[in-house]
């Protein structure tokens, strides 16, 4: 059998067995860790039959079954070349990197008890240059450190021509793993005169595969502007990959390219969904929010959408929308009510609420048939939004912003379904969490949840950058919730609001979390834009209480 390689091709025969073909290898992938093979380590290894080679790289990677090496210096008829061994994972096919054989020169240990064990004889019996594989292209890393992107973009519409694997497959090596928005960026434009071919089939499988949920992310966007069919299939398959925020993008996908052959399979999506008991998921939500876009439907369980679909599928087919109340639900689903917070419904099973206690979070706001106008929005580490009310003296505690909070957050705790996992996070001048990770809404974590929302005391400024750097660093959060009666605000260093809305937008760029955010009508100026700007970029809601 012949393995094409980036800049080689090689014969592959294993002794005293059938003859190897594509079908009985299984193909490698890449580990997101760069540095887990070093020289000279002895680390563990594992039965298998197969090696693959990372021409001109040092990777390692992950997998159930990890193989390690005494030393990366691999021995080929090529002479000795540094190399690291990387794991074996699901193969289509033989791919496009250096398959080498394990033979009896090379000792391995297994565990931490070190015992000594041999792999498989298989012998690698010749290596051969090929004029028409493409070399491992210096042109695109020179490109990259050059940090321009127009020559990025050059040097990737070069291999997008040659659109073989292996050229699209340092495409995703070089650039689109360069943790560099602005070289991927320029990679992707790059592509877009691929052709239908093995380059274009490899992202589709890269799409579905790659380790990297970044790369993932990033494919199923650029596919999902193609017309071929591979590319649609790749995109929804999507849906059903094991990180949300995949299945998220999937979904802004094809909401973005809102076509109504999407409807089923939105369906047959949200079914997965429910069948892994997440009907009140965030990708569940979404799925919903996109069926009722392309149909003008309000359903909620993925039967009562199939009862629509086959229903009304001739008209939905031709792109029109049914009317909604003359809908007949044929379904058998019911609706389960989600919590909701100040009106706000909560339907992400994994949440973090971002409470403001600020000084300015002790104002009293007057009952909203007595307001008299709105205040600006000022920063909220000053006595005072604005000018008193007249009658603010006389009223009760009840109004005080704060209490209001405490009360409403107490209440919606106490609703939250068992199958919902939260956290707590409160801010003035600087952060307190209740817990760094989420826990379940179990009767003993709401108590403690209701204790730490009556320890809340008005105080300080406004650092809502700090608040909601930990609100995202919190492991497994798919939605946040933001409360603040006021702009971003801190006298020592001074938070720019514009640069905080970048800044949150970055480190959601792969997390697609949606930021819903609360705000109080009386202070609704400038903080009530800066609320509603952030949930718009993270496709949130804002909510404002009178």
């Amino acid at each position: 059998m012949v393995v094409r390689t980036g800049s080689r091709s090689c014969e592959l025969i294993q002794r005293s067995s059938p003859p190897m073909t594509a079908q009985s290898c299984r193909r490698l992938e890449f580990h997101s860790e760069p540095d887990q093979v070093r020289s000279g380590e002895r680390v563990q290894s594992s039965e298998t039959d197969w090696l693959w080679i990372v021409d001109g790289q040092t990777r390692a990677i992950k997998a159930s079954n990890n193989i390690w090496v005494e030393s990366n210096l691999i021995g080929s008829p090529l002479g000795m070349v540094e190399r690291t061994i990387v794991r074996m994972g699901a193969m289509m096919a033989a791919g496009n990197r250096l398959l080498l054989p394990m033979s009896r020169s090379f000792r391995y240990t297994q565990g931490s008890k070190g015992e000594s064990m041999h792999l498989p004889v298989l012998l690698l019996i010749s290596v051969l240059f090929s004029s028409s594989a493409p070399l491992v292209d210096s042109s695109l890393e020179k490109a990259i450190a050059s940090g321009d992107a127009d020559v990025v973009e050059k040097a990737v519409q070069a291999l997008a021509k040659d659109g073989t694997s292996s050229a699209i497959d340092q495409v995703i090596q070089l650039a689109l793993l360069s943790n560099n928005p602005t070289v991927e960026k320029a990679a992707l434009a790059g592509l877009i005169g691929l052709q239908p071919g093995s380059g274009l089939d490899w992202l589709c499988t890269q799409a579905n595969q790659h380790p990297r949920k970044e790369i993932r992310d990033l494919l199923i966007g650029w596919l999902s502007q193609r017309k071929e069919k591979e590319c649609f299939r790749a995109v929804l398959q999507g849906l059903y990959d094991a990180e949300d925020s995949v299945a998220l993008a999937s979904i802004e996908a094809l909401r973005l390219k809102s076509h109504n052959g999407s409807i089923p399979h939105m369906i047959r999506a949200l079914k997965h969904q429910e069948d892994r008991d997440r009907d009140l998921s965030l990708v569940a939500e979404r799925i919903r929010e996109m069926l009722s876009e392309l149909t003008g439907a309000d359903l909620f369980a993925a039967s009562e959408w199939d009862g629509l679909w086959r229903g009304n599928k001739k008209v939905l087919e031709d792109g029109k929308k049914v009317d909604a109340a003359k809908v007949v639900l044929k379904g058998t689903g019911v609706k389960i009510d989600p919590p909701s917070f100040f009106g706000q419904e909560l339907v992400s099973e994994k949440i973090v609420f971002v409470l403001d206690t600020s000084i300015s979070m002790q104002e009293k706001d007057p009952l909203a048939e007595g307001a008299s106008g709105k205040k600006g929005g000022r920063g909220t580490g000053v006595a005072s939004g604005g000018k008193k009310d007249a009658s603010g003296d006389d009223l009760p505690d009840s109004r005080m912003r704060l209490r209001r909070v405490q009360k409403e957050l107490k209440r919606m705790i106490r609703e939250l379904p068992r199958s919902f996992r939260f956290c707590l996070v409160s801010f003035s001048a600087g952060v307190d969490r209740m817990t760094d990770q989420l826990v379940a809404a179990t009767p003993d974590q709401k108590r403690r949840a209701i204790k730490f929302v009556d320890e809340f005391d008005p105080k300080g400024f406004t650092s809502t950058d700090l608040a909601l750097d930990s609100a995202f660093k919190i492991t497994g959060v798919r939605t946040i919730v933001l409360l603040s009666d006021g702009m971003p605000f801190r006298i020592k260093n001074p938070i720019d609001p514009a640069q905080l809305l970048d800044h949150i937008e970055e480190l959601n760029r792969f997390e697609h979390i949606p930021v819903h955010t609360v705000g109080f009508e009386s202070t609704s100026g400038d903080a009530g834009g800066f609320l509603e700007e952030l949930s718009r970029r993270t496709r949130g809601k804002y909510t404002e209480v009178p």
